[in-house]
């Protein structure tokens, strides 16, 4: 068993330059507003594939092509962070957070857990320009250099 020396895990939030590649990578804008591809959904049909990138399916393309592993509920809040992708969960949640301001409240008004209701959530804050990069950082900054037009 693991001991815990005390300290507490740091959160690291990705850098803007992060969300920006994944939602490059991405390269397309989910409403569930415009496309209603959900089971029995105006736009679905047996067989049919969905018009979006589901975020199973951009998780493998990411893992596969790019050496990127994320979770999809990472992923889902990188895009929303990043204005591509929007449902009537993560609306939901977004505004129940203005009314209420806290992430216990609208867990509690949802019937969700606090860690769900995060990740409908943007990032609030993200790093810039630090002088020390990740490793990250560096194959962000290698891989915009190779893919400039």
């Amino acid at each position: 068993m693991k001991e815990n020396d005390g300290r507490r895990r740091e959160k690291k939030n990705p850098s803007a330059e992060f969300i920006d590649q994944i939602c490059s990578l991405y390269d397309d804008v989910y409403d569930d507003r415009e496309e209603d591809s959900s089971i029995g959904g105006e736009d679905w049909a047996p067989g049919q594939k969905a018009l979006h990138t589901s975020l199973v399916a951009f998780q493998k393309e990411l893992e596969e092509g790019y050496v990127i592993k994320l979770s999809t509920s990472k992923i889902r809040k990188i895009l929303i962070t990043g204005g591509c992708w929007t449902t009537e969960r993560s609306r939901e949640v977004c505004a129940l957070y203005e009314k209420y301001g806290s992430v216990a409240k609208v867990a509690k008004v949802l019937g969700l857990s606090e860690t769900l209701v995060k990740t409908y959530l943007p990032y609030g804050k993200v790093v810039y320009d630090l002088e020390e990069k990740s490793g990250n950082a560096k194959r962000v900054e290698r891989w915009r250099e190779k893919h400039k037009n």
